[in-house]
């Protein structure tokens, strides 16, 4: 027995409703696919559970936007779009054999992107799912203010140079092995991830009351480097520092 058909006009409102409900389970979090290789690793579990976003990538040097368009720093092309993502949740992807030298002008566009305060999340990888590392992208003239003012009170940043890690507060350099040297030095020209990890634990328990914390890595540093760094500061789910930021070169 053939039964009649819906009236043409009845069959649109269940076809709308199907696709919005498609685009919410596409955009709320959800990841296809494996994460590529090429992202950042850092430890299990650390920084904060990944959400998806609005994609910005780095090419050549440009930041490249969701839309395929790419910007050189906050260029006045680049303006309008850079000020449509403002209030979205922004997920940076970057290739792990980037050099810190290569994100100056990105980084630069990142920070016209975000709303005072917001943070964007650096995408990376704990060997078992996607993270997300929160962070802000500080120009020298921002973090020249951050130090300048009255709080926070600690100051905590880690300096990262190819010879090692100096860990830094508003009371001075922890000391190490060298009292002219950095306070880890990088054995094997490899950070020392141990003793950053010690280090960025111990200063959360003397800060109790801090929140933010913050990398200045040197240009040539790898950003697979920078990024482990700054997971260390971000701790085991976000918790240790809450607020992170990146200096860019």
């Amino acid at each position: 027995m053939n039964l009649p058909l819906p009236p043409r006009r009845a069959l649109l409102p269940l076809a709308a409703a199907a696709l919005a409900l498609a685009g919410s389970c596409a955009c709320r979090g959800s990841v296809a696919g494996p994460a590529p290789e090429w992202l950042p690793k850092v430890p299990e579990g650390y920084g904060r559970p990944f959400r998806s976003g609005a994609v910005l990538r780095v090419q050549e040097r440009r930041l490249v936007l969701p839309s395929g368009q790419t910007c050189l720093g906050p260029e006045s092309a680049c303006t309008k779009a850079l000020e449509e993502l403002r209030g979205k949740d922004l997920v940076l992807e970057l290739d792990e054999k980037l050099k810190m030298a290569d994100l100056s002008a990105a980084l630069s566009a990142v920070s016209e992107a975000l709303e005072r305060g917001d943070q964007a999340c650096l995408e990376a990888f704990d060997g078992k799912e996607r993270r997300c590392i929160p962070f802000r992208p500080f120009s020298g003239d921002d973090f020249g203010a951050w130090l300048d003012a009255d709080k926070p009170l600690g100051k905590i940043r880690i300096v990262m140079r190819t010879d090692g890690l100096e860990v830094v507060t508003d009371r001075g350099k922890i000391p190490g092995p060298d009292r002219y040297g950095p306070s880890l030095p990088s054995p094997g020209a490899r950070p020392d991830y141990p003793g950053i990890e010690d280090a960025a634990a111990k200063l959360k328990a003397r800060f109790r009351d801090e929140d933010t914390a913050g990398l200045v890595p040197s240009a040539s540093i790898p950003v697979a480097q920078a990024v482990r760094v700054l997971s260390s500061l971000s701790g085991p789910q976000g918790e240790r520092f809450e607020k992170t930021f990146l200096v860019y070169p």
